[in-house]
């Protein structure tokens, strides 16, 4: 009989370096993702931005370009600008209620821009087609590169942008909201009656 050979214990020291090499793999990706983190969130980008940034927006169905020289032209008051996409579905859930929301903000001279990131031409046009007309006060745009993303510094959508016809941010709504909370609404009031006096502290918004 052949006697069988023991198996020889793994030895503590390389135990040691295979534990150090997985602890400085999982440092290096972290450290990874918060440098790609920090490109977005930099203070280049403005992550909060206290003023409207210079950007140029393709405008859909036929519309002209959106900037943000032209984008209170009609005489509004202030601007929703929107992130969302077709591919976000917690965008797709809110739209229904923001839509309707908009349309209330008409007489108060309250504009909004739809604005799509990395997303399809026709999806866009086939996910809005679902609510008829839109209201008058708003308008469709879509960045396929997303660069309007790191211009406004939004990181994840859905998120929107209040802006006053002075260029100043109003308020930053983070992620989902219930527009059909008439909280919204009063709120809304409250900017919009602050503007003469430009008294209003910048504020975010979350859900």
């Amino acid at each position: 009989m052949t006697q069988e050979k023991t198996k020889k214990p793994i030895p503590f020291t390389l135990k040691l370096s295979v534990i150090a090499l997985i602890m400085a793999s999982t440092l290096a990706y972290s450290i990874l993702q918060k440098r790609k983190i920090d490109e977005l969130t930099g203070s280049d980008n403005h992550i909060i931005l206290k003023t409207m940034p210079e950007f140029e927006l393709p405008g859909m169905y036929g519309s002209s370009n959106i900037t943000d020289s032209n984008i209170f032209q009609g005489g509004y008051e202030a601007v929703l600008v929107h992130f969302w996409g077709t591919w976000c579905a917690p965008c797709e859930a809110e739209l229904p209620d923001f839509l309707e929301f908009v349309e209330k903000l008409k007489e108060k001279k309250v504009r909004a821009i739809l604005l799509a990131v990395n997303d399809e031409d026709i999806k866009i046009k086939k996910f809005l087609k679902r609510f008829g007309k839109l209201p008058d006060n708003v308008s469709v745009a879509h960045d396929k590169p997303g660069k309007s993303m790191l211009t406004f510094g939004t990181v994840k959508v859905p998120e929107t942008y209040l802006f006053a016809k002075n260029g100043k941010t109003l308020n930053k709504y983070v992620g989902p909201q219930d527009w059909k909370h008439k909280s919204y609404l009063d709120r809304m009031d409250f900017y919009l009656n602050s503007l003469s006096g430009e008294k209003k502290s910048y504020k975010i918004e979350t859900h």
